[in-house]
């Protein structure tokens, strides 16, 4: 298998040549983001073309440092949805199970369908062009030098403040085409909203994200994004509940996600 000198996001994704994983790792092991699309793809894959995935949900049980095997599974075609599963194994051992939620696409204007509603994007934050970006050590998280990312607030990881919340405008600097896999990563790459009243580094890693997509995100053409993060449980056990919003520029939401942590 040829060895790639300089692999992007579309890359890893592809698994189309010897991808060193180490230049994806978030913290500690492959990036949850990219892993989920990962997941997503090959479930995808196993699975009628035309479905277009409207959620998909990972529990990632142990850091992945070399290349996964995946192992793809249909549980269930119907009319109304087709329930895929995938596992991916490291080492020999298991790292993450994902299940996704895959439909045929509807046309959201037809006539008697449900009322759309979504929570508008926050105006009180800084314009893209305004903020300034927040640089992480590639040498603590490697992925980061494919994001860029502007704070729209002031609350910074790590920075003692008044609220488990962050918010910032987001984009890939790697070109990923699938809009879904695009978003999975996108909805991941801000630290742990948690980390914010936090006054020097902890480990919040991420064992179950969920992440439901929206109609709008197959059709939306967007480079930046939004993305707003809270944590709206923090339990005396450690366990946190972060909620995540992804909005375009213009204020369309295009996914909105759940996150179970650990504050290790």
């Amino acid at each position: 298998m040829t060895t790639l000198a300089a692999p992007t996001l579309s890359d890893a994704l592809a698994r189309t040549g010897e991808v060193d994983l180490r230049a994806f790792h978030g913290f500690g092991g492959l990036h949850g983001g990219l892993t989920t699309a990962l997941l997503l793809r090959a479930m995808r894959s196993a699975a009628a073309r035309a479905l277009r995935p409207v959620e998909v949900t990972a529990h990632l049980v142990r850091p992945i440092t070399e290349s996964p095997q995946l192992d793809t599974a249909i549980a269930h075609t119907g009319r109304a949805l087709t329930l895929a599963s995938a596992a991916a194994t490291s080492g020999e051992r298991p790292a993450a199970h994902a299940t996704a939620v895959l439909a045929a696409p509807l046309d959201p204007r037809a006539p008697g369908g449900p009322a759309a509603w979504a929570e508008p994007r926050p105006t009180d934050v800084r314009p893209v062009a305004n903020a300034e970006r927040f640089a992480i050590p590639p040498e603590l998280v490697p992925i980061a030098t494919r994001f860029e990312i502007r704070p729209a607030t002031a609350r910074l990881p790590f920075s003692a403040a008044d609220a488990p919340e962050l918010c910032a405008w987001i984009r890939l600097t790697d070109p990923v085409e699938d809009p879904w896999e695009r978003l999975l990563v996108l909805a991941d790459a801000l630290a742990p909203s948690y980390a914010a009243v936090l006054a020097a580094p902890r480990p919040v890693p991420t064992v179950r994200t969920s992440v439901r997509f929206v109609p709008e995100a197959a059709t939306t053409v967007f480079d930046w994004v939004l993305v707003r993060a809270t944590t709206t449980h923090a339990g005396a056990d450690g366990w946190l509940t972060e909620t995540i919003h992804v909005w375009s520029p213009d204020g369309t939401t295009l996914a909105t996600a759940s996150q179970l942590r650990l504050l290790v």
